[in-house]
């Protein structure tokens, strides 16, 4: 019976399919006057099927091009000013005549004595491919009156050396007392040159510094008449017949600035008013690493080294308030103020091949003395230490 039943409705289901295919039920009104229009402009159903889908696709595209216009605009960095120009041996003015009365004073932060000797012996033996110069040598080359060494590194004795009319003044050598004689002998000082130093005597292995002039000084004195400050070799002076000559390693403000505040508030101003007593008597030459890097042109990245030692803020308003502003002359910012010169370039990232340096080490003059001064230069082309020799040369 269900049979039945199914084939019945099975039955009733296609024949009504058939009727509607052959008597489609009549349009309503509104949508028959509808169709009408559309016949007699000419659009079709299928043709109005189309014209969605395009006004779907320019609202599409229409909301890419929206969605592109309200991204924001990637940031575009601010071009950097153009640094002054490098500073090069061709900008050096023309040497002095022959025969004028003159001081060349040189000045090196060695990095550590024994090293640089070490690295000078393995190129007169061949085993090192750069030339390394001794301080000796360099002096002759240049025809120094003066070469003034330091060593920056302070985790070894420095001392400083000073030749005077061949004086050469050397800083972070790293020697002890006990180190001297055997270092002179190494060095090879000519006989007859009188020789001086200043060892750090807080800490073995430190600071320190030392002169070896051809000519004896008419005095010498160590440190600058303060103990706090004293015990570290840090300051070595003699006196000449025109100047003093203060070489000086100043402290490093140190890994997280932990002698920021001593360097600032107390060495410092105390340096500073040990210098104008000296110059109460003659002018002063002040030359060595002093550790500050005193204006944005003195540092190849100055905005991110706004917290390192020797860039800080209050180093900087240190140097300006403590030397320059107590009428000390810086004699390369002087007489290059456009010059982009570095005399120290860390061991890391190829920073001295690629010019990524700071100016650390300076010659600064009493203002009397200035107008004397023929030129003060660097020579970066010097290898061996991490620092540069500079140079100065003074009529007499």
């Amino acid at each position: 019976m269900l049979g039945s039943w199914l084939r019945a409705a099975g039955t009733r289901t296609l024949l009504g399919h058939l009727v509607r295919r052959s008597h489609p039920l009549p349009m309503a009104p509104k949508r028959k006057a509808a169709a009408a229009l559309s016949e007699a402009a000419g659009v079709n159903e299928d043709s109005k099927a189309a014209v969605p889908q395009r006004g779907k696709a320019k609202a599409t595209a229409a909301a890419a091009a929206t969605n592109r216009k309200a991204a924001p605009a990637k940031r575009v960095a601010k071009a950097k000013p153009p640094p002054g120009p490098a500073w090069d041996a061709s900008m050096r003015p023309q040497p002095l005549a022959a025969g004028t009365p003159a001081c060349r004073i040189l000045s090196w932060n060695v990095a550590g004595l024994r090293a640089l000797l070490k690295k000078s012996k393995e190129t007169d033996e061949g085993t090192r491919d750069e030339l390394i110069l001794t301080p000796v040598a360099l002096a002759q080359k240049e025809q120094a009156d003066v070469l003034c060494l330091q060593s920056d590194v302070e985790c070894n004795r420095a001392w400083l050396l000073c030749w005077l009319c061949a004086v050469h003044a050397l800083q972070e050598i790293k020697l002890q007392e006990d180190h001297c004689a055997d270092v002179l002998k190494d060095l090879g000082v000519p006989e007859g040159w009188h020789v001086s130093w200043n060892c750090s005597r807080d800490k073995k292995g430190y600071s320190g510094t030392a002169i070896i002039s051809r000519q004896a000084p008419l005095s010498v004195s160590c440190g600058i008449g303060a103990a706090e400050h004293d015990g570290e070799g840090r300051v070595l002076t003699a006196e000449f017949p025109t100047f003093w000559l203060v070489n000086c390693y100043v402290p490093n403000s140190g890994a997280g600035l932990k002698r920021l505040e001593y360097r600032v508030n107390n060495w410092d101003k105390d340096f500073s008013a040990y210098l104008k007593r000296l110059e109460g008597s003659k002018p002063v030459v002040l030359t060595g690493d002093l550790n500050v890097a005193p204006a944005e042109i003195d540092i190849h990245s100055p905005k991110t080294n706004l917290k390192s030692a020797g860039f800080t803020p209050e180093e900087r308003a240190s140097f300006a308030d403590n030397l320059i502003g107590q009428g000390f002359v810086d004699c390369f910012r002087t007489q290059y103020p456009e010059a982009v010169g570095y005399t120290y370039w860390g061991y890391r990232f190829n920073a001295r091949a690629n010019n990524k340096g700071w100016r650390l080490d300076h010659f600064l003059v009493s203002q009397e003395l200035h107008p004397s001064v023929h030129e003060c230069y660097h020579l970066p082309a010097v290898l061996g230490s991490d620092h540069c020799p500079l140079g100065l040369v003074v009529k007499l």
